[in-house]
């Protein structure tokens, strides 16, 4: 039975974008922007200079050459339910900086944080003295920071991204509610534990007591509430119902982690790496379910709290279900490459990625799992979003899962990860038949390493069944 696509071939699947142009997005933030700001102010007045600056100031920072996932995108996925003017505002700064991604700041951000941030041979330093400057000083206490030292590297992009959105709001908004986008992005810091016998929730509380002593209790307990809930939007797509929301957002990660893999002259070594080093991130997160939601003064209560990290769990199962397969495809990939005589680090990844799949194989639908059906969905009829450095549809991982099963898979895998070199022990585990059709695809593709590709099964000893 022939695989069904989600377009007719791969190359077309390869064109495919997701992302809103700049002409939609910069209306929508700018309506999130003023409309959250004159739900705080009814009375502010926000001219159309202003609200055009700082819309594109968000758009221009979330939208840098590196960026996938931590992208304008994000912010309207994470904010789509959002109601609370303060929530809404933070989700529209909480990543304006990703400084790992954007290898350095825009002049428009280094102009709004010139008296907070100083750099040093790329390193961050707060400035010395903020005495002069209330906002400021509550904001640096508020993510236990220190005057003069060197940022670190957990909560520095949330600190200045902090920063940013007080800044510019500090035109309209009072100091209380600055104070709350302040310690709702400093939620987002993620994967924190408990220490002491304290939550981070309950250590942002202790300091927001002491950095507003003039507030009252409800409002210390409302904005800690508020700020565990933005926490919980920002990783919304953990728990999600929407499984395929949740694999496009992991797979938007992928490129943030491995950056070379958006390039056109990618070499296929990289994709095989990367994955690898997917299958390390994904156990992380199976052993941080605890870690990554909030709570505070049972919001959200046990039970719910309970809810999301057994969906996490059951997300990321299905997810790296579906990893597998596509590191096995990349392990013989770069196998036969190997096998050729070639180097993998110098063979294009994205040449690879427009092999149609090898041949059809039977349907094994009927006597799957409801997890192995969703994981053959994905690889068969594609995932939603599609990437420029990862097709939606992978026909090879289609025709690899068909012919091994799961089993077949994670055994080849486990024979990929320890062959000795030279060995080609992975191509020697794969049915007879599967080397042959590869190789034969990979010929059709490279047409002028054709005959090279075919001689493969022939210096492996193999023939087709």
């Amino acid at each position: 039975m022939a695989m069904k696509m989600c377009c007719s071939n791969v190359a077309t699947c390869l064109s495919r974008s997701e992302e809103a142009p700049m002409e939609s997005a910069l209306p929508q933030v700018e309506q999130m922007l003023v409309g959250s700001i004159h739900g705080l102010q009814p009375e502010a007045s926000v001219d159309a200079e202003d609200a055009a600056a700082i819309s594109k100031l968000v758009y221009n920072s979330m939208t840098t050459g590196g960026r996938v996932y931590h992208a304008m995108q994000h912010v309207f996925d994470i904010s789509k339910t959002m109601e609370d003017p303060i929530l809404v505002l933070s989700a529209l700064f909480h990543d304006v900086i990703y400084y790992s991604i954007d290898k350095g700041f825009s002049a428009e951000q280094e102009k709004i944080m010139a008296d907070v941030i100083k750099s040093d041979a790329d390193k961050l330093f707060l400035a010395n003295d903020f005495s002069g400057d209330e906002l400021m000083d509550k904001v640096v206490k508020l993510y236990n920071f220190t005057p003069g030292e060197e940022l670190p590297k957990v909560g520095t992009n949330e600190f200045i991204s902090g920063v940013i959105g007080v800044k510019v709001l500090s035109k309209w908004l009072s100091m209380p509610q600055l104070m709350e986008i302040a310690a709702c992005i400093e939620a987002t810091i993620p994967f924190r534990p408990v220490l002491d016998g304290k939550t981070p929730m309950d250590r942002l509380y202790d300091r927001l007591k002491s950095v507003c002593p003039d507030q009252s209790e409800e409002w210390f307990v409302a904005t800690i509430q508020k700020a565990a809930i933005t926490a919980n939007f920002d990783l919304c797509s953990f728990d999600s119902d929407d499984r395929n929301f949740f694999l496009d957002s992991s797979w938007k990660l992928i490129p943030e982690a491995r950056p070379t893999l958006l390039h056109e002259d990618c070499p296929l070594i990289e994709w095989m790496n990367e994955l690898k080093a997917l299958e390390g991130r994904t156990m992380f997160l199976k052993g941080a379910v605890s870690k990554i939601f909030q709570a505070f003064r049972n919001s959200p209560s046990d039970e719910e709290m309970a809810e999301k990290q057994r969906k996490t769990h059951e997300n990321l199962d299905v997810m790296w279900e579906y990893g597998k397969v596509r590191q096995l495809q990349a392990m013989v990939l770069v196998a036969i490459v190997e096998a050729m005589g070639e180097d993998p680090a110098s063979f294009s990844l994205r040449s690879c990625l427009t092999m149609e799949a090898p041949g059809p194989v039977t349907d094994p639908s009927d006597s799957l799992t409801p997890t192995e059906k969703e994981v053959r969905n994905w690889l068969v009829r594609g995932r939603r979003a599609c990437f420029g450095w990862d097709p939606a549809i992978s026909p090879l991982g289609g025709y690899l899962f068909d012919t091994l099963g799961t089993t077949g898979v994670a055994e080849a895998i486990e024979i990929g990860k320890n062959q000795a070199p030279g060995s080609h022990e992975l191509l020697k585990f794969l049915p007879k038949s599967v080397v042959v059709a590869v190789s034969s695809r990979l010929g059709d593709v490279f047409t002028d390493r054709a005959d090279d590709f075919s001689q493969v099964p022939e210096k492996l000893g193999i023939l087709a069944q």
